[in-house]
């Protein structure tokens, strides 16, 4: 099971798309995603389900973290 999310790149800082969004939260929070870009669907990611509740739950709590600290200074939300 899983889920695209598309991604509001003018909101976050020095992230240029998604492939850039996937690289760099995999390297800073350890959490992998799928480029849209590579299925066809560019500046999206596709989250997948396939894990126990409590790996998704941390995984969901870290991609929080990266939006918010990657976001820039004049926005309100994050991703």
């Amino acid at each position: 099971m899983f889920v695209m999310v598309k991604l509001n790149l003018h909101l976050l800082e020095e992230i240029h798309d998604d492939i850039d969004f996937c690289c760099k939260l995999a390297k800073e929070e350890s959490v992998i995603l799928c480029p849209g870009s590579v299925l066809g669907m560019e500046n999206w990611v596709r989250i997948t389900f396939a894990c126990v509740p409590s790996s998704l739950q941390d995984g969901l709590e870290r991609i929080k973290s990266f939006c918010q600290r990657n976001k820039k200074k004049n926005s309100i939300n994050g991703c």
